[in-house]
């Protein structure tokens, strides 16, 4: 009955929030009666979700404090009931332990609502650190789609498609499939943000699918809401309308007051580009009242929100201080009392000892926990250089497809010529042109299937396995990519780029992935070291990039060399070190060069810098060869 019961609030959560209540308590009350505590976590974790949606942040973290302590009780192990197709069936501790996974999540959307978004992200990167160490998949979906959705809030969209698209990887291997739609609704985000309207659209339709599927009233309203957004930005009102009322509906239907808020204001914005004033002035009425009633009670909830934290320093504070005050009253004692002072000193001595070996282990778990985030760090830069890596891609891509297309249409013509034709000779040489127009598609039709591949290679995990590669190639194709990427940023801005390949060089050993992901850091260097020039000179600079390789003895040579802001001499040996940058805050993390250094050293090469104040910088890479 209680695995029934949780069942049916699983399924009710993200459809009816009445529902989801009522069975909520019902499963508490039983799993008490069995002697079940961590099933009773369960429940209120639940409860404590449906409390933030109704922005309740204070009883939503007292029942996220309630399970959390149900959860580091070790005891609670004992005779515990685990489902046998659950993950955790032959292990009741990381049974127990998995339930802090669920407080973590929770811990981190209540600080979300009340609008900490850093403590947020570090709860859910808590969540999914104990995911790693837990060996499982569930967490890893709704940990990384919640960070994806805050840094989308916090426009920072590369960062966001990162972490949905982790999300996105992991729903097929867990039990998350609920919240499919909610990922793709953000990832259809940030092509919109982006610019991408098409690609927008095709995430946001499918979402719409997947959560009506999956019977996801809360998905289907966002999914709407966004393609509603997107019409609206593209002036095409009568389809805006239409999904912007069907998410009015779902949302009345699920009493959100948010959702009502925002589809309101969507159909009202729909009506108003019709010329419907009437219509317009309704539905913004409707969505101001319920927004403004919204809002008022966010307020009053947040400011009990904060109260509460702020209470609870001060009874941590007065808990300390009666602490303090105890010991003292002890070694007061302790001056009248030979015996009781040797005991005092004893003790001490023993504690001491005690907290030494906690220290100790404190500290071996807090190295393990920095050398699994430091993996983590460098993968997410990995993957934040194939975010930008798309939009070059996408300017590459749409090249030869355009010679596609515009060969292909010749070629009609000229079959139609050859169809109106008797003479011989002329057929001739149309068929000719036609023959040349199909050689021309088929060149270009494998160019841009070398530029998916490239983009393929680039996004795969690599397993350290070298392979002969064309290093020419590389360097070509991720200049250009580079450059394309940062012109889909910047329209305005123009640079010469330049190459100069030994064509003797052929192939060499290497992990292609790898040092194409050290190629594209130091090209984005370069442009973003000439971009900063040119906003600080105008228009007599001309910016220049360049790559070169050269074969010398054994050994292969490429050169990323620029004629922007030089790097300063006193940071030069620094620049490799993990976090260190010259960017301003929220331009570079920091580990694209420590990345690289690590990179062409395991390649058993090296990685230098030549640069001279006002001249540029040239970063000189040598690789076996």
């Amino acid at each position: 009955m209680m695995i029934t019961l949780e069942n049916i609030v699983s399924y009710y959560v993200e459809r009816n929030r009445d529902s989801t209540m009522f069975y909520a308590e019902n499963g508490i009350a039983i799993a008490k009666k069995i002697r079940q505590p961590l099933w009773v976590a369960d429940f209120l974790l639940l409860k404590a979700y449906l409390f933030q949606k109704q922005a309740n942040l204070v009883l939503s973290l007292k029942l996220c404090n309630e399970a959390l302590a149900i959860a580091n009780d070790e005891r609670n192990e004992k005779d515990v009931f685990i489902p046998k197709d659950n993950e955790f069936a032959a292990n009741p501790s990381k049974f127990r332990r998995s339930k802090t996974l669920d407080v973590f999540h929770q811990l981190g959307n209540i600080y979300s609502i009340g609008g900490n978004q850093e403590k947020a992200i570090s709860y859910f990167k808590r969540e999914i650190q104990l995911s790693y160490e837990l060996n499982t998949k569930s967490s890893l979906v709704t940990s990384n789609m919640t960070i994806g959705s805050i840094y989308l809030e916090m426009d920072k969209p590369d960062s966001a498609f990162v972490y949905s698209k982790r999300a996105l990887e992991n729903v097929s291997l867990s039990r998350w499939g609920i919240y499919e739609g909610f990922i793709l609704t953000d990832i259809g985000s940030f092509y919109f943000k982006k610019g991408l309207s098409d690609s927008a659209k095709y995430y946001f339709k499918r979402a719409i699918i997947v959560n009506r599927e999956r019977y996801n009233v809360a998905g289907e309203i966002g999914s709407d809401n966004s393609l509603a957004k997107l019409y609206g930005k593209k002036n095409q009102p009568d389809s805006m309308l239409y999904y912007a009322s069907a998410a009015l509906q779902l949302a009345n239907q699920l009493k959100s007051a948010g959702s009502i808020t925002i589809s309101a204001g969507q159909v009202a914005g729909a009506w108003k580009m019709l010329g419907n004033a009437d219509s317009a002035l309704t539905y913004v009425t409707l969505s101001k009242t319920v927004g403004d009633s919204l809002q008022k009670s966010m307020n009053d909830k947040l400011i009990q929100f904060q109260n509460q934290n702020f209470e609870d320093q001060i009874r941590l504070e007065k808990e300390a201080q009666e602490s303090v005050a105890a010991k003292n009253k002890i070694r007061t004692t302790g001056l009248f009392v030979g015996l009781g002072l040797l005991s005092v000193l004893a003790f001490v001595f023993y504690r001491n000892n005690r907290q030494k070996q906690k220290a100790n282990k404190v500290l071996e778990t807090t190295l393990t926990n920095l050398k699994s985030t430091q993996s983590q760090l460098i993968q997410s830069e990995k993957m934040a250089s194939l975010g930008e890596l798309t939009a070059g891609i996408a300017h590459e891509i749409q090249n030869p497809l355009n010679f596609v297309n515009n060969f292909s249409e010749v070629n009609n013509e000229l079959v139609d010529e050859i169809n109106n034709e008797n003479n011989i000779d002329e057929i001739k040489a149309i068929a000719n042109d036609i023959k040349q127009n199909s050689e021309k598609i088929l060149l270009h039709g494998k160019r841009a299937d070398a530029i998916v591949k490239s983009m393929l290679q680039h996004s795969r995990q690599t397993k350290g396995v070298k392979e002969p590669t064309d290093i020419n190639s590389l360097c070509d194709e991720y200049l250009r990519l580079a450059y394309h990427g940062l012109r889909a940023k910047d329209k305005n801005f123009n640079a010469e780029i330049k190459t100069e390949l030994d064509e003797t060089i052929g192939k060499i050993n290497i992990i292609p992935q790898d040092i194409g992901r050290v190629l594209l850091n130091l090209f984005n260097n370069a442009f973003y070291a000439v971009v900063e020039k040119k906003k600080q000179i105008g228009d007599g600079y001309e910016p220049i990039v360049s790559a070169s390789t050269k074969k010398i003895n054994d050994k292969v040579e490429i050169r990323v060399k620029d004629n922007g802001n030089s790097i300063p001499q006193k940071v030069l040996d620094k620049i490799y070190l993990p976090f260190f940058t010259t960017k301003p805050t929220g331009q570079g993390t920091g580990l694209g060069l420590s990345l690289a250094y690590d990179i062409i050293k395991a390649h058993c090469g090296e990685i230098k810098v030549q640069t001279k104040e006002g001249e540029g910088a040239t970063f000189l890479i040598q690789l076996p060869g």
